[in-house]
C-alpha cells in the first residue's frame, strides 16, 4: 500500500486546529492543547475506530480459508460437484466483500495511522527544507535520476539469488551502456514498482509450473481428436545453423556448461529446457524427468546424459522429433521454458541421409507456430541475408513480431560493422537485435600482437560505438529481454489459456459422466475390488469344497482305479466268462434244488394220505409197490438231478478257487500299492489348481497377466510345500489295508450296489463307443467289414499286418524297373502263402485301413459288454450277496477296499493339504498383490484393464484441469488485483498535490 501524500496529513492538521478554535475559547486551553497532544488524542480515537474494522475482514479472511479447506476435503473425499461448485462460489462471493473498495479503503487507513510519526518526520523535513515537498530530491541530492558517479547515492544492490548478471539489476532497460547502480527513489516508489517486477516475475514461475501439468494431460480425448493445441503456453525456440552459437548462448543464459557437443551432428532431438529460480537455494542441479534423475549436481553427468539420449538416435535417422525433458534448478538461472532443436545445414554427407535437410526443417517448423517466440541465432560473420534462423523466422512470424534476433561471435567483425548489423533495419525485427559474445575474447592490441582475454563486458566497453543509443548488447540484456517477452507473451494469452482449459474441463466431465455415469474409481479402490473379488470367489469355493466332496473326489477316483485293475485282471482274462457261468449256473442249481425239495414233500404227503384211506390190501399190495416205486422214483430222480448238479458243480474244481483268490489278492495289491497316497494328494492338487485357474481366469483378472501368473505360483507354492508330507501321512494311515481288509455285511450291501452301478456306467459307454463308430461309418461297410475281420482272425491272420505286407510288397514291385521271373515267381509264392494261407483270396484290397480299425474297434467293444453283461448277472446273483464269496464278486470286494483307502486319505489330506491351502491363500493374495505396492505399481495395474485405464486416464485429466483451473483462477484474480492497485496508485500520483506549502498558523 502506498504511504499517503502530504496533503491527508495536513489536511487533518488543520481540521484538527480548526476545531480547537471553535470548540476550545479560551486562549490558554488552545494553547496548552496546541501543538501535538489534540492531534494525539485524535489520532488514538481514530485508530480505535479504525482498528475496530479489521474484525469484519479477519472474519472474512478466516471463514474463506475455512471454506478452502472443507473444499479441498470433500474433493479428497470425491464430493459431488454440485457440492464443491457451491463451495466455491461462495468463496468467491466472501472474497469479493473482503476485497471490496470500502474495506480495503478502511483497512489500509488503519495502517496508515500506524505510520504518523514517520509522517510527522517527513512534514519536519518539508518545513525545513527551502522549496516545499521534494525541493531537495533532485540529481544533485541524490534523488530519482541521480548519477551515482557525481555524488549521489547508490541503488539498492540486488538481493541474493538475483538472475540478473548485468551491472543493473532492477532495469529492463534494452542499452547495455548504462549506469552500474540505479538511483534512490522514494520507499513508496521503491516498493511499488518491486511489487510490480515481483508480480510479474510470480506470474511466470506459476504460469511455467503450470505448463508442466498441462504437459502431462493426454493429447487426444475419447474421441480421437487432438485437443491440446490450445492448451499450450508460449515457449522460446532456439534456432539457427550448425555452429551459429545456439549451445553457447544456452550455457551463457544458464551460467553452466551443460549441452553436448562435437564434431558431428550431435544436437538430433528436441530439448526442452525448463529454467526454473530458486532464491532461497545455494545449489544447482538437473533432472530428467523421462528418465526417473532427480538432483543431478554434476553438469557433466548432464552433459554425457544428453549426448548419450541424442546420440539414442540411430544415423539412418540423424533426427528425431521425440523431445528431451531437463529442468535445471539454480538462484542464478531466470524462470524461462527454452526448447533447443536441432542446427539447420546446407549440405549433406555421405553418411547422412538425402532428407535429412528438409526433416530438420520439418522439425522446426513445428516448434515455431504461435504462440510461441522465436530466438534466431546468426553468426556475425555470416551474411544475415544468408541466414537460415532468420528465413524460417519470416516463414512463421512475417512481421517479426515475436521473432528476437541474436548475433553471436560479435567480436569476429568490426566494431563499426557488428554495431551496423545490430542496428540495420534491412530485416527489420520488432523485438530487435541483441549482441552477445559467449566466449573469452582474443585481441591483438598495438603491434605487440600478445593475447589479451578479455571478458564480454570489457569487449563491449572497450569499443564506444557498443554504447550508442538502441545498440542491444550482453548476455544480461540477452535474459532480460527474454524474462520481459515471455512474461508479456505469457499475460496476453492467459485468457485465452483460461478459455482452452475450462471448455477442455467441462468436455471431460461430460465424458465422465456420459461413459461411466460419474463412477468413482482409483488405482488403489480397484485393486482393492479386484482383490476382494478374488477373495470372494475363493471363499465360495471353500464353503463349497469341504471333507465331503473332497471325500466324493478321491473315491471317485478310486473307483475309476477299480475299474482299470478289474478290466486288466478280469475282463480281459478268458477264464472270466467260466467265473461268471460258475456263479449264475449256482445260482440255478439253487433255485432247482429248492423245487425239487418242495415237490418231493408234496408227493410224500399225498402217498401217505392215500395210504390210509385205501381199506383194500389188494389195493395196498398194488399200489404200495407202485407208490412205493414211484417215490422211489421220485427221490432217484431228485437224487439224479442233485447228484446231476453236483456232478455239475464238480466240474469247478478247488484250483479254480485257488487261482480266482490269488487274482482278487492281486486286484487288492494293485489298487493298495499303487501309490494311492501320492496320487490321491496329486489328484486334490491338480482339482485346487484347476478351481484357482477358473477363478483367475474370468473378470477382472483375465487383464493382468502378471498377477495371474503371481496368484498361480504362489498357489502352487503353497501346494507343492505340503505335498511330501500329506503324502507320508496319506500312505502311513493306508499302510493296514495292504494285508488285511475287513468287510462288514452292510459295507458288502452298499459296495455292491454301487459295484452295479460302475458296471452299468461301463456298459453305457461301450454303447456309445459303438454308436460313435457306426455313425461315423456306413452300415453295410462296417457290417462286411467285421464280418471280414472275424473270417480273418479265425485264420489266425491280422489284417492290419497283411495288409500293410501286401502295400509293401506292391510298392517293392512299382520302383523295380524289369522284375526277374525269379524274383516275380518268389513274390508270387511269398504272397500266395502267408501263414497258410492264400492271401489274394481274401479280399484286403478292397477294406481301408481305417475301415478295419473300426471293425476290431466294434469287435472289442463286443466283446467286453458281452463280459460286462455276464458280470452284472454275476452281481445280481445270490452268490455274490455275502462277503464269503468275494473271490467270485472282485468289484464288489474292491469298491469295499476303496471307499476304505477313501475315507482314511481324505482324513489327512484335508487336514494336512486343504485346510492349510485354505489358511494360507488369502494372506498371500495380500502380501504378494497388495502391501508393499507403490503407487505407481497400483496404476499400471489398473491400467491393464482397457475400460478402468480409460475411466482413470479422463479422471486424471479431470484432476489435472481442475487443478490448473483453481490456480489459472488465483493468478487471474491477482492479476486484477494487481491491475486495479496500478490504477490507484496513478490515480493517486496525479491527484495528490500539496495543498499548503508552509505550516498552518496556530500550529
Amino acid at each position: 500500500m502506498a504511504r499517503p501524500s502530504l496533503a491527508d496529513s495536513t489536511s487533518r492538521r488543520f481540521l484538527a486546529a480548526a476545531a480547537m478554535r471553535y470548540y476550545v475559547p479560551s486562549g490558554p486551553l488552545r494553547k496548552l492543547a496546541s501543538g501535538k497532544v489534540l492531534l494525539k488524542l485524535l489520532g488514538s480515537v481514530m485508530h480505535i475506530l479504525r482498528a475496530s474494522m479489521r474484525l469484519p475482514v479477519m472474519l472474512l479472511t478466516s471463514g474463506i480459508a475455512s471454506l478452502a479447506y472443507v473444499e479441498y476435503k470433500l474433493s479428497q473425499m470425491r464430493a459431488p460437484e454440485w457440492v464443491t461448485g457451491s463451495l466455491e462460489k461462495m468463496r468467491g462471493w466472501m472474497e469479493g466483500i473482503r476485497d471490496s473498495e470500502w474495506l480495503r479503503s478502511t483497512s489500509s487507513n488503519t495502517q496508515d495511522d500506524e505510520t504518523d510519526d514517520e509522517h510527522d518526520r517527513a512534514i519536519d523535513m518539508a518545513r525545513g527544507s527551502s522549496g516545499g515537498w521534494g525541493s531537495g530530491m533532485g540529481p544533485a541530492d541524490g534523488g530519482i535520476g541521480s548519477d551515482p558517479q557525481a555524488g549521489g547515492s547508490g541503488g539498492i544492490p540486488p538481493p541474493k539469488g538475483d538472475y540478473y548478471t548485468s551491472p543493473d539489476p532492477g532495469s529492463l532497460d534494452d542499452d547495455y551502456a548504462e549506469p552500474q547502480k540505479p538511483a534512490p527513489t522514494t520507499n513508496s516508489a521503491r516498493r511499488d514498482g518491486g511489487t510490480d517486477e515481483n508480480a510479474l516475475m510470480e506470474l511466470t514461475k506459476k504460469l511455467l509450473e503450470i505448463q508442466t501439468i498441462l504437459k502431462t494431460v493426454s493429447d487426444e480425448d475419447s474421441g480421437g481428436k487432438s485437443s491440446s493445441g490450445s492448451l499450450k503456453l508460449p515457449s522460446i525456440v532456439v534456432i539457427g545453423s550448425q555452429s551459429s552459437g545456439k549451445s553457447s548462448v544456452l550455457e551463457a543464459i544458464v551460467g553452466q556448461e551443460f549441452l553436448p557437443k562435437g564434431t558431428n551432428m550431435v544436437t538430433r532431438r528436441p530439448i526442452e529446457l525448463t529454467l526454473i529460480n530458486t532464491p532461497d537455494a545455494a545449489e544447482e542441479y538437473g533432472e530428467f524427468p523421462q528418465l526417473g534423475l532427480d538432483r543431478i549436481r554434476d553438469f557433466s553427468r548432464i552433459q554425457r546424459t544428453l549426448y548419450d539420449l541424442n546420440m539414442s538416435v540411430p544415423e539412418t535417422e540423424c533426427v528425431s522429433d521425440k523431445p528431451i525433458e531437463l529442468r535445471i534448478y539454480s538462484p542464478h538461472v531466470p524462470d524461462l521454458r527454452l526448447v533447443d532443436l536441432p542446427g539447420y545445414i546446407q549440405v549433406v554427407n555421405r553418411k547422412q541421409p538425402p532428407v535429412l535437410k528438409q526433416k530438420i526443417r520439418d522439425l522446426c517448423e513445428t516448434y515455431l507456430k504461435q504462440p510461441n517466440i522465436i530466438l534466431a541465432v546468426c553468426a556475425a560473420d555470416v551474411d544475415l541475408a544468408n541466414s537460415e534462423a532468420l528465413k524460417a523466422s519470416r516463414r512463421n512470424d512475417p512481421l517479426g513480431m515475436r521473432t528476437i534476433g541474436v548475433i553471436t561471435k560479435v567480436d569476429t567483425t568490426e566494431p563499426d560493422a557488428a554495431v551496423h548489423m545490430l542496428t540495420q533495419n534491412d530485416y527489420p525485427l520488432h523485438l530487435g537485435y541483441i549482441g552477445v559474445v559467449c566466449k573469452p575474447v582474443q585481441e591483438k592490441a598495438g603491434i605487440t600482437s600478445h593475447a589479451v582475454m578479455l571478458s564480454e563486458a570489457q569487449y563491449f566497453n572497450k569499443h564506444p560505438g557498443f554504447q550508442q543509443p538502441g545498440v542491444q548488447i550482453g548476455v544480461g540484456t540477452l535474459r532480460r529481454k527474454l524474462v520481459r517477452v515471455l512474461e508479456e507473451s505469457m499475460r496476453q494469452n492467459l485468457s485465452t489459456l483460461v478459455d482452452a482449459v475450462r471448455s477442455e474441463l467441462e468436455e471431460t466431465r461430460y465424458q465422465i459422466k456420459v461413459q461411466y455415469n460419474d463412477e468413482r474409481v482409483s488405482p488403489e479402490s480397484y485393486m482393492a475390488e479386484s482383490l476382494d473379488v478374488l477373495k470372494q470367489k475363493f471363499k465360495a469355493f471353500q464353503q463349497q469344497f469341504g471333507k465331503p466332496q473332497l471325500r466324493a473326489e478321491v473315491q471317485r477316483w478310486l473307483e475309476s482305479q477299480v475299474m482299470n485293475v478289474c478290466a486288466e485282471l478280469y475282463w480281459s482274462d478268458p477264464a472270466v466268462q467260466d467265473l461268471s457261468n460258475h456263479v449264475t449256473r449256482s445260482r440255478a442249481a439253487g433255485w432247482w434244488a429248492d423245487i425239487s425239495t418242495k415237490v418231493g414233500q408234496t408227493a410224500t404227503a399225498a402217498a401217505s394220505v392215500i395210504t390210509e384211506l385205501l381199506a383194500a390190501n389188494t389195493a395196498k399190495e398194488q399200489k404200495g409197490p407202485r407208490l412205493s416205486k414211484q417215490s422211489d422214483t421220485s427221490k432217484d430222480a431228485n437224487g439224479r438231478g442233485r447228484a446231476k448238479n453236483g456232478a455239475d458243480a464238480n466240474e469247478w474244481s478247488e484250483n479254480d478257487d485257488v487261482y480266482w483268490g490269488h487274482q482278487l489278492d492281486r486286484a487288492s495289491a494293485l489298487l493298495t500299492k499303487s501309490g494311492v497316497g501320492r496320487w490321491t494328494t496329486q489328484m486334490v492338487i491338480d482339482l485346487l489348481m484347476d478351481n484357482v485357474v477358473s477363478m483367475v481366469d474370468a473378470e477382472p483378472f483375465v487383464h493382468h497377466a502378471d498377477t495371474r501368473t503371481a496368484v498361480l505360483n504362489f498357489s502352487h507354492a503353497i501346494l507343492r510345500n505340503k505335498y511330501h508330507s500329506t503324502v507320508d501321512q496319506v500312505e502311513n494311515t493306508i499302510k493296514p489295508f495292504k494285508y488285511e481288509v475287513e468287510i462288514e455285511p452292510h459295507e458288502w450291501s452298499k459296495a455292491r450296489k454301487r459295484s452295479a452301478a460302475l458296471i452299468d456306467n461301463e456298459i453305457r459307454l461301450c454303447r456309445q463307443a459303438l454308436q460313435k463308430v457306426r455313425l461315423s461309418t456306413p452300415k453295410k461297410q462296417l457290417q462286411q467289414a467285421v464280418q471280414f475281420v472275424k473270417g480273418a482272425e479265425k485264420r489266425g491272420l491280422d489284417p492290419l499286418s497283411v495288409q500293410a505286407e501286401i502295400a509293401r510288397r506292391n510298392a517293392e514291385q512299382a520302383t523295380s524297373s524289369q522284375p526277374e521271373a525269379s524274383d516275380a515267381a518268389s513274390a508270387n509264392s511269398d504272397s500266395h502263402d502267408i501263414a497258410g494261407n492264400n492271401v489274394e483270396d481274401l479280399g484286403y484290397s478292397q477294406y481301408s485301413p481305417r475301415l478295419l480299425r473300426q471293425a476290431q474297434q466294434v469287435l472289442m467293444v463286443q466283446d467286453r459288454l458281452s463280459i460286462l453283461h455276464m458280470r452284472r448277472k454275476a452281481l445280481a446273483s445270490s452268490a455274490c450277496a455275502s462277503p464269503d464269496n468275494k473271490r467270485f464278486c472282485p468289484e464288489t470286494f474292491l469298491d469295499v477296499v476303496a471307499e476304505k483307502l477313501a475315507y482314511n486319505a481324505v482324513l489327512f489330506i484335508n487336514y494336512e493339504l486343504l485346510q492349510d491351502f485354505f489358511f494360507q491363500f488369502p494372506r498371500e493374495l495380500d502380501s504378494n498383490l497388495y502391501y508393499g505396492k507403490t503407487l505407481q505399481q497400483t496404476r499400471d495395474f489398473a491400467s491393464q484393464n482397457p475400460h478402468i485405464g480409460q475411466q482413470l486416464k479422463l479422471i486424471e485429466r479431470r484432476q489435472r484441469l481442475e487443478l490448473v483451473m483453481t490456480r489459472l483462477n488465483e493468478l487471474v484474480r491477482q492479476q486484477a488485483a494487481v491491475e486495479q492497485h496500478g490504477r490507484k496508485r496513478s490515480h493517486w500520483s496525479t491527484t495528490a498535490s500539496p495543498s499548503y506549502s508552509n505550516p498552518f498558523p496556530g500550529l
